[in-house]
């Protein structure tokens, strides 16, 4: 077991030596010890009061308690605190990383580290980090069989927000920085802590690969702490705990937590090549894997879409007869039980319990990850409704999707007893293990189709608590999966029913049940 280093971290100190250093005394006392103090943002100040506080401990009249490291100044009035600009002592227990680069301590801990802001063009000879110092440390970086375990920067990331709580101070992309995005994206640190912006903001943990896509690595943690001792009494001080990545297991190092979200800096390795694809193509038709960029969507795999406003392309053909395409002839109708713009809810053949209902587009399409925005928004509208009407009948639903041999959508929707609605994640983990099926869980703001690439085989699941899961299909996989779990004994106890061929109904049987369930679900259609 790798053993945890004690940590903490300051935002701006901007000369308040004697308010940070007792205050680090005082928790040091209580709490510690702990093995170093990390500050970001801008350390000096000219002010004399400043000054003369600084010099009390290079003479070594006052002390620094714990080892301290800090970044490089952002104001070139403040070089003048440091004897060498590459990385030097300040005096004891006090030292300066340096502009850029790569520490390792003892512990096996690895910091990157970048001092300033990003240099303006128009501003060369201020303090601060170009592409070339990005660069050099992703060289670096890359060169290393261990990863990141903190980075430390003056200036945050641009984007950091996204897809997660918004800014009290504005926006990132004002103030924020694409190459430290960048390099971000590239080193994936665990922990990553910035300052300069006077704020505190602790981001939600983001991941660091596409689920199901690559392997599971590592989250990042985003902490902007406020300024020593500010008016606000806003956060400045973070302690933490951790353990050099390069001696934990990997099972313990990869965890993912429940409120991860995906990568806030989904696009800025691509935002230069796009903007300049965008300035070249003007007006014309556009469509590549950035084009959501573009777009402003946020959603993968949006459909080809032409910027001057041409309506969506209609639904593939079928290449020969289809069952479930609503104009085909082959579509049994007295199962129909109510029709939108997009969509329709139909009986199934053979289902599990009178509660078993379809939602399937009117078109043909294959899966949910081809569904253009419109056709999906109904799909949802369909969900809400049909948990409506069964809730009033005290059941909860499950939806489940199995994209593979299987040449129209069908979203299979089963109404269970709500009393056993705990049941339901264990009964499809359990059997899901026993058939060797992986079921990865969906972090609550993915979608479907950014995790599987359109025209790959997979089951989806939905739960009636919002918990989501996917197996991405390589190979075999049971085609009545989904069902079996739900007539398990502990479910619906109706295992004589797993395969829908076994279940034969008459017609006249069949428009009895549709008409019951279409009497139930009257009073929640949003299409009447």
């Amino acid at each position: 077991m790798a053993e945890n280093l004690k940590i903490l971290a300051v935002g701006d100190v901007e000369g308040q030596y004697d308010v940070l250093f007792n205050r680090v005394r005082t928790i040091n006392k209580k709490s510690g010890p702990f093995d170093m103090l990390l500050c970001v943002g801008d350390f000096f100040s000219s002010d004399p009061a400043a000054e003369a506080q600084l010099e009390s401990y290079k003479i070594a009249e006052k002390q620094v308690p714990i080892p301290t490291f800090i970044l490089g100044p952002s104001k070139q009035e403040h070089c003048r605190y440091l004897q060498d600009l590459k990385g030097c002592e300040v005096c004891t227990n006090l030292t300066y990383l340096g502009d850029y680069g790569v520490f390792t301590g003892s512990s096996g801990l690895k910091m990157v580290y970048v001092s300033g802001k990003e240099k303006l063009l128009t501003k060369p000879n201020e303090n601060g980090f170009t592409m070339e110092a990005i660069k050099s440390i992703e060289v670096q970086v890359g060169n290393s069989s261990a990863g990141v375990d903190i980075l430390l920067t003056s200036q945050w990331p641009k984007g950091v927000e996204n897809l997660a709580a918004p800014l009290d101070c504005g926006n990132s992309e004002k103030f924020g920085s694409s190459l430290i995005s960048r390099l971000t994206q590239k080193i994936k640190p665990r922990y990553h802590f910035a300052g300069m912006e006077g704020v505190y903001y602790e981001r939600l943990p983001y991941r660091n690969h596409e689920v199901l896509q690559e392997k599971t690595v590592h989250v990042t943690r985003f902490i902007a702490l406020g300024k020593v001792g500010n008016a606000n009494k806003l956060k400045w001080i973070y302690a933490f705990n951790i353990a050099p990545m390069a001696k934990m297991p990997a099972l313990k190092l990869n965890e993912q937590p429940a409120n991860t979200t995906p990568c806030p800096y989904i696009n800025t390795l691509e935002e230069e090549e796009t903007e300049a694809r965008k300035e070249a193509l003007g007006n014309q038709y556009f469509y590549d894997v950035s084009a959501d960029v573009m777009s402003g969507n946020t959603r993968g795999n949006k459909r080809r879409q032409n910027i001057q406003g041409r309506p969506p392309r209609p639904p593939p053909k079928p290449m020969g007869p289809c069952w479930f395409c609503l104009s085909s002839p082959e579509v049994e109708k007295h199962l129909v039980i109510s029709v939108g713009e997009h969509c329709y809810v139909a009986m199934p053949k053979g289902p599990l319990v009178p509660e078993h209902v379809l939602i399937l587009p009117i078109g043909h399409y294959q899966s949910i990850i081809e569904l253009p925005e419109e056709v999906l928004e109904e799909v949802e509208k369909f969900k809400v409704a049909i948990q409506k009407a069964l809730k009033a009948k005290g059941k909860s639903v499950v939806f489940f999707e199995r994209s593979f041999k299987s040449p129209h959508l069908q979203i299979q929707c089963v109404g269970v007893p709500s009393e056993k609605e705990d049941l339901i994640k264990e009964v499809f983990i359990e059997m899901a293990a026993m058939q060797s099926i992986n079921l990865d869980e969906l972090p609550p703001h993915a979608e479907l189709r950014q995790v599987v690439p359109a025209g790959k085989p997979y089951f989806f699941l939905e739960l009636p608590k919002k918990e989501r899961f996917v197996c991405y299909i390589q190979g075999r996989f049971p085609l009545q999966f989904g069902r079996e779990v739900l007539s398990n004994k502990d479910l619906l106890n109706c295992v004589d029913r797993v395969d829908w061929k076994n279940c034969p109904s008459s017609k006249d049987q069949e428009v009895k049940e549709t008409a019951r369930f279409r009497q139930l679900f009257q009073p929640f259609d949003f299409t009447l």
